[in-house]
């Protein structure tokens, strides 16, 4: 019996030692690749900012004040832009903003997340000029399904974006099924659930950009 209980302890101090070394392995390979990951992942988000402006316009650096205006923003607003009192019901619920940039004719650059996709977060950039028309969107990563959600990584659905500005009522959605408008996009075929998550998080994005300009 003895001699059992020794075996069990020795096995269970070589695996402690094994899950230590393993530890410590991932720990040095983490710390090895997270710079190259974090410069790729800054490249690339360069690069969407760069292709949501419009020509001639130029990203400026990230203004971490209007970062905390918009997640205030977020957090005190619903979708149909009226005050709310619980976070529960805020824009918050729809869209997470990571960076906002100025540009240099007066617009934004926004790096946000859209909540509630099908297969989950959809990262994108969005472009607002001073005049609060989108000047595009870049999708950054998405996990949608292939041949519908993830069809939201098409040029040419992403293009249709441009130029679109709030609805008159902002209750309205941001996405039609039949038709485009100046305030409407084409919902995605067969993927409604991808649609209304961009187009609900895009509608906050310009809710809060409507605001700043107000402000000015």
């Amino acid at each position: 019996m003895s001699e059992k209980k020794n075996t069990m302890i020795k096995d269970a101090v070589i695996l402690c030692l094994i899950t230590l070394i393993l530890g410590a392995i991932l720990a040095g390979v983490y710390a090895l690749t997270k710079d190259t990951i974090d410069a790729k992942q800054k490249e690339a988000n360069n690069e969407a900012c760069a292709a949501v402006t419009v020509s001639g316009d130029e990203v400026q650096d990230v203004d971490a004040e209007a970062l905390k205006k918009a997640e205030d923003y977020l957090k005190a607003h619903g979708l149909s832009n009226e005050e709310v009192g619980e976070e529960g019901s805020s824009l918050i619920k729809y869209v997470e903003i990571s960076e906002v940039h100025p540009t240099k004719q007066g617009g934004y650059v926004f790096l946000a997340t859209a909540k509630k996709g099908y297969g989950g977060d959809i990262g994108f950039a969005l472009g607002v000029g001073a005049d609060g028309a989108i000047t595009g969107i870049s999708i950054t990563s998405q996990e949608e399904t292939a041949g519908l959600g993830a069809n939201c990584m098409d040029e040419s659905w992403q293009k249709s974006f441009q130029g679109k500005v709030l609805p008159e009522s902002p209750s309205e959605n941001m996405y039609n099924k039949n038709a485009e408008s100046d305030t409407q996009i084409q919902a995605l075929s067969g993927a409604t659930v991808t649609t209304k998550a961009i187009t609900n998080a895009v509608k906050g994005i310009l809710f809060f950009a409507d605001s700043v300009r107000g402000a000015e």
